[in-house]
């Protein structure tokens, strides 16, 4: 209730804010709460930069070398040039994506096939009367063309808010902030985070308190994620709440590392209970709790490694819930060698029910992940019931070009329980454990580049080779995923923070 007091009168005054600016971007939320949750060190990945395209404007990824050196085309920032004639307390921004992509049998349904067009701009503003205060709005459209019926979220979200809070403290310079309303959380891109690569992406309507001393950051929030209409103002699901602390210290045991303890808990007043033997499905009351750790760090600034550990109790209805999940990787950059090649692997578990029908839930819960090239650029699995290996590399033929190609190898990690996809949701199911557990290979490439400061195109492929779960269950339909995509981003010259 009280979250609702704050929240909402929150929204209506930012709504108000932004339509008397005449729909300009402000400042978006850039910080390391929400850039640091990538798997690597300081906001970088252990695989390639398929999410994002090098920039820090455009969330974490793994950076190229060439940070200090010049852009081979002249900055286009609109809205710096703007801010630059107005009050210190008043800034402005804007955001633009295009992108095209296509589906070939698409749900590993043979030859249903879909190509569309995808368009998302966001504009904002931010009021900063002081040092420790600000309020943030951003508008939101994203949108779909010439794709298959029906026209919905998550590429389809017309005249949304994406952001709209107020920020009490400074969550770098001060020992403790408090952020409320709706915004974003991405403190582990595994579990907790945005996934901005969709195209509506996720918000979460949350009071967040964040801590910082010295080497020590401690999150503390509670938070509802909104659920995406096809247009107008998004809103949450009352009920279905996450809580948690999220701790991060820096340098533990080596320099230039960071140790990440932390436990969620997620309520879910209509969760879907497995049924037994005796019992039909049913809905109930969902009380989990997730305990986790994950340690990455960067050694002699060429080797990146990671190592995350989850576990997951609590109850689905009368089930209890015992679950787990794994993730670890590493990479190193042979910096002295042209084109800076820097090879990477990555291994994922994540249980899955090996009798459905018990009264116990062991399929592990990937919660609100950031979906994008979490298994592989094609995004069709999720962190469920798999078991994942992955290597790659890439390749800096230029010092804002980048180049990756990379190859990954699925399995159930039960035959009895389902294929899930990014979303949580079951795509193939055989509780009979007839069909193997071999999902399927897959085979990705991709490169990006970076214009200037605020733009940059990206071109990818990917391609899912079945193997035998998907021979037996979907008659051996492969899956294709090209896309090109242009992104554009001016925050305006208002406080971009750098990852530690």
């Amino acid at each position: 209730m009280l979250r609702q007091l704050l929240i909402r009168p929150l929204m209506a005054s930012t709504l108000l804010l932004l339509f008397s600016a005449g729909f300009h971007l402000a400042l978006a939320q850039d910080d390391v709460t929400t850039q640091n949750g990538s798997t690597g060190y300081g906001g970088g990945w252990i695989t390639g930069p398929a999410s994002n395209p090098l920039s820090f404007l455009n969330g974490p990824a793994y950076r190229t070398t060439g940070q200090n050196t010049p852009y081979d085309l002249p900055d286009f920032a609109p809205m710096t040039a703007l801010d630059a004639q107005l009050p210190s307390w008043i800034s402005f921004g804007l955001e633009e994506r295009i992108r095209a992509e296509g589906m070939e049998n698409q749900g590993f349904k043979l030859n249903d096939d879909d190509n569309y067009l995808l368009n998302r701009w966001r504009f904002a503003m931010q009021i900063k009367p002081t040092s420790w205060f600000k309020i943030v709005g951003q508008m939101q459209d994203a949108r779909a063309w010439f794709q298959q019926p029906p026209l919905q979220p998550p590429n389809t979200n017309r005249f949304d808010l994406k952001l709209a809070y107020a920020e009490f403290g400074d969550p770098e310079n001060q020992w403790i902030s408090v952020r409320v309303g709706r915004q974003l959380i991405n403190y582990n891109d595994t579990i907790i985070a945005n996934s901005e690569w969709r195209d509506q992406a996720r918000s979460y309507d949350a009071v967040v308190t964040n801590l910082h001393l010295s080497r020590l950051r401690l999150g503390i929030f509670a938070a509802s994620v909104v659920v995406p209409m096809d247009e107008g103002i998004s809103h949450h699901v009352e009920g279905n709440n996450i809580y948690g602390m999220y701790g991060r210290i820096n340098n533990v045991l080596l320099p230039t590392s960071t140790l990440e303890p932390f436990v969620l808990w997620r309520v879910d007043p209509t969760v879907s209970v497995v049924p037994t033997a005796e019992s039909k499905a049913k809905t109930g009351h969902e009380s989990e709790q997730a305990y986790g750790i994950r340690y990455k760090g960067l050694v002699a600034r060429d080797f990146d490694y990671s190592i995350e550990g989850i576990r997951e109790g609590g109850t689905d209805g009368d089930n209890n819930i015992r679950a787990w999940g794994t993730t670890e990787g590493i990479a190193y950059r042979f910096a002295a060698v042209p084109w800076k090649p820097r090879l990477f692997t990555q291994y994922d578990y994540a249980s899955g029910d090996k009798n459905p029908k018990a009264p116990v839930h062991e399929t592990f819960d990937t919660m609100y992940p950031t979906a994008h090239d979490r298994f592989g650029i094609s995004d069709q699995f999720g962190w469920q019931n798999i078991k994942a290996i992955r290597t790659g590399f890439t390749l800096e033929p230029h010092n804002r070009w980048t180049l990756t190609g990379q190859w990954l190898d699925f399995w159930l990690a039960s035959a009895t329980d389902s294929l899930y996809n990014t979303s949580g949701g079951s795509i193939i199911r055989n509780t009979a454990g007839t069909a193997g557990n071999h999902i399927g290979q897959e085979l990705d490439a991709y490169t990006w580049y970076e214009l200037n400061r605020h733009v940059n195109i990206g071109v990818g492929v990917g391609h899912i080779l079945p193997g035998q779960y998907l021979d037996i269950m979907e008659k051996g339909a492969h899956f294709s995923y090209p896309y090109f995509a242009i992104n554009f981003k001016d925050n305006g010259p208002a406080h971009i923070s750098r990852p530690e």
